[in-house]
């Protein structure tokens, strides 16, 4: 018994000290991941071997970098203080690095500080209290691969928007990093870039939607984030060839896409720096709905000539066609999106009034499009003196797009539809006008669209007051009862 109870000991006191061990790993490796603060991946020297860059935002660490204290060159005593404080204060700041790209970055930055200089003193006179109207923030990260430095700067006097620029340097060797090769540093290919920007801006907008107008229930929900994405999403496509220097690693080493300098302003509202988030799991561009309901209707889901499914919900011109029209669709979202309600694309027009939008067109569908990214946009439609359909104007339209699947109502006939609806995924366009065949009463499609109707036994699951509350008062809100 004593021998083995020795043993038994010695057991025990040997787990205990393994135990240690490796608690004392444990606690090591959290330190250096809290020191490499390299989100997802990349290697990182541990944050103790560096040093907070004084002046720049509260986390940033380098030894490459820091403030050229410029407040101490052009503002008056008088204004020292508003210029040195942490948060809307005047930091710029200097590259430390020996190579051309670090010269010519200081270069770009002397010119920023001498743009100040000028607007300080073509106002000076103007300034009120003690504060010169003239901001300017910076952020540094470094990690034993990267050194990346962002500046953001504006004035009360020109009103414009922030301007963001952005420098990333390679390390040791000082050259510019492209932003290919800056999120190479994160194991993302060169082709997995645009996706994973447009992943991140959806996410984003929805996200804010979701915060601030999900108990919206009048018609200022339709002016919700969500509501843009599709148009800032063209926006974004459109620019081309995308101009480098977009992306920096903000203060704790996460990957930032520089909106404000992507994205016309003018397309609808986005948040100027998007923290960008890789998802291996989502990276496929095509939509899952999509892809569900191509297999249940015998669609081949990579088809290249098959861009959207369409589903035609019925009627709204009172509450209790309303009704029956949401009922339909909430059977729907029951079954592919657990009951999430799609955006909204609903075509108004000014009231005689000019107070608020009213209802203009009564049929309503669903627009599934192929890629889950894709952006969807309404346009108002009316004939022609030569009797063709032509585009128009609508305010209240053509500010309008979103992504995924979307709810639309407009007038659907078999003469003249008022709308026109356009799908659009980067260089690929799909754009048409649903209308109604004389000889069935079924929807006439271009061969890319599909309707849809044979996806679900609408009998078995419609219900008669199942239906999104949310949805049905914010429709009512444009006809004007809500």
């Amino acid at each position: 018994m004593k021998k083995n109870s020795k043993l038994l000991m010695l057991f025990l006191a040997a787990v205990l000290l393994a135990g240690c061990a490796n608690n004392s790993m444990g606690s090591g490796k959290n330190d250096a991941n809290r020191g490499n603060a390299a989100a997802n991946g990349g290697a990182s020297k541990a944050v103790a071997k560096l040093k907070p860059v004084e002046g720049a935002t509260i986390g940033s660490v380098s030894y490459y970098v820091e403030d050229r204290e410029v407040w101490k060159d052009f503002v008056d005593e008088k204004y020292s203080a508003s210029a040195k404080r942490g948060v809307r204060g005047i930091h710029v700041p200097r590259i430390l690095l020996d190579s051309e790209d670090a010269a010519a970055a200081n270069k770009q930055i002397d010119a920023m500080v001498k743009h100040m200089k000028d607007t300080y003193a073509e106002h000076e006179k103007e300034m009120e209290g003690f504060d010169t109207g003239i901001c300017a923030s910076f952020s540094a990260y470094q990690d034993e691969d990267v050194l990346s430095v962002m500046i953001e700067n504006y004035d009360i006097w020109e009103q414009g928007a922030a301007h963001y620029t952005v420098f990333n340097f390679s390390l040791p060797d000082g050259k510019f990093m492209d932003d290919d090769a800056l999120m190479k540093h994160f194991g993302v290919e060169k082709g997995e870039l645009s996706g994973l920007i447009e992943n991140s801006l959806v996410e984003a907008q929805d996200l804010d939607t979701s915060l601030y107008f999900g108990d919206v229930t009048d018609t200022s929900y339709f002016y919700n984030p969500s509501s843009y994405t599709g148009l800032v999403l063209n926006n974004l496509w459109d620019k081309g060839e995308a101009r480098d220097r977009r992306i920096f690693l903000d203060e704790v080493g996460a990957p930032t896409f520089v909106c404000a300098q992507s994205i016309d302003p003018d397309e609808g509202p986005c948040p100027p720096l998007l923290k960008l988030r890789a998802d291996k799991f989502d990276a496929d561009p095509l939509s899952e709905v999509y892809v569900r309901m191509a297999r249940k209707l015998g669609v081949d889901p990579e088809d290249e000539n098959h861009k959207a499914f369409i589903i035609h919900l019925g009627a709204a011109f009172d509450e209790a066609s309303l009704k029956e029209t949401l009922a339909k669709l909430h059977a729907w979202t029951g079954v592919f999106t657990n009951w999430e309600d799609p955006n909204m694309l609903i075509s108004v027009k000014e009231s005689e009034g000019g107070d608020r939008p009213c209802l203009n067109g009564e049929e309503c569908y669903l627009v599934i499009p192929k890629y889950k990214n894709a952006s969807v946009s309404l346009k108002e439609l009316e004939i022609s003196e030569a009797g063709k359909l032509k585009e128009v104007d609508n305010p209240s339209l053509d500010t309008l797009g979103t992504t995924g699947a979307t709810f639309i109502c407009q007038n659907i006939s078999e003469t003249a539809p008022n709308g026109k609806i356009t799908i659009r995924f980067r260089d690929d366009i799909t754009a048409f006008s649903p209308s109604i065949s004389l000889k069935d009463g079924s929807m006439m499609l271009p061969d890319e669209v599909t309707d849809a109707e044979a996806v679900l036994n609408w009998k078995d699951l419609v219900e008669e007051e199942g239906y999104s509350n949310l949805m049905f008062k914010r429709f009512m809100s444009v006809m004007g009862k809500g």
